[in-house]
């Protein structure tokens, strides 16, 4: 499973050059991996790996709508790229190249500005939900309400999402649309999350998930998230991508080792049309 084998690794330095390697296997199947040499860059900058990280990061800038304005300063290469030792690079390299982006891709910034604010309004809600959960005593009644209240925020910030999906008539990553330096994963996960936006958000997503899927712009876990959340919520799952025996116990109490598949044809046929074998991609 590609999402499985690399992710681990890819935040891990003493792993950089297999990680790296493990990448450029993959472009040679899939393509250019935006997202993936996104989140390599701060490791590539940290193993002193330079020409590789100014290689990339001039790409990312160029063809993928790189942004200085959503870059974190935590990032081990900010305070080069911007103040130290790489900055006269960086500064001459940026303005050539998001020149370029921009001239190609001039009416996509307010959509990328509001994909990239998707993750802090999220953290907003969550906050603001934590904050009214510790200074206020609340009934039963009374916290129903306000998850009520949470995943109506959680789910109208899941609209802009749609809104923008749809608008373009497909997924926004960073091989379609751009790079989102802040991803919005967060935004779906909590709309998976909240029982009463789950089955909505995945009627709302899933076809756009499949065209995704198909055109190598992700990999399988947004299927594998939907098989974890519909076991949670409903004990059942539909594309047989989870290890029940892997679900904390908070959620199999019953200590359930398989679950029942929804459409068992349906799977087979997605297994089939996905090329899904004993690996998911």
């Amino acid at each position: 499973m590609i999402h499985d084998s690399i992710y681990p690794s890819i935040y891990n330095s003493e792993s950089y050059l297999k990680t790296k390697t493990f990448i450029l296997e993959l472009e040679k199947k899939y393509g250019y991996e935006p997202e993936l040499k996104y989140i390599l860059l701060d490791k590539s900058f940290s193993n002193d790996d330079l020409d590789f990280f100014k290689k990339e990061l001039s790409t990312l800038v160029k063809n993928y709508g790189f942004n200085i304005i959503y870059e974190s300063e935590s990032k081990s290469y900010y305070d080069a790229i911007t103040v130290g030792e790489l900055s006269e690079w960086f500064k001459k390299m940026y303005l050539e190249n998001h020149f370029i982006w921009m001239e190609n891709n001039f009416l996509k910034q307010i959509d990328l500005r509001k994909l990239n604010e998707l993750k802090n309004h999220d953290q907003l809600i969550n906050n603001y939900r934590l904050t009214i959960e510790k200074t206020l005593e609340l009934d039963s009644i009374q916290k129903n309400q306000s998850y009520d209240i949470l995943h109506r925020a959680f789910f109208e910030n899941l609209s802009t999402l749609y809104s923008i999906t749809r608008k373009y008539d497909y997924y926004p990553t960073a091989k379609s649309f751009a790079l989102i330096q802040n991803s919005f994963g967060v935004v779906e996960y909590h709309n998976y999350q909240a029982k009463p936006n789950f089955e909505k958000t995945w009627i709302l997503f899933y076809p756009f998930y499949k065209e995704a899927y198909l055109k190598n712009e992700i990999d399988y876990i947004e299927f594998k998230n939907y098989d974890n959340w519909s076991f949670i919520h409903y004990k059942k799952i539909k594309f047989d991508l989870i290890n029940v025996e892997e679900i904390p116990l908070q959620f199999n109490p019953d200590l359930l080792k398989i679950a029942p598949i929804i459409d068992p044809i349906y799977k087979d046929e997605i297994w089939k049309e996905f090329g899904w074998k004993n690996n998911k991609q």
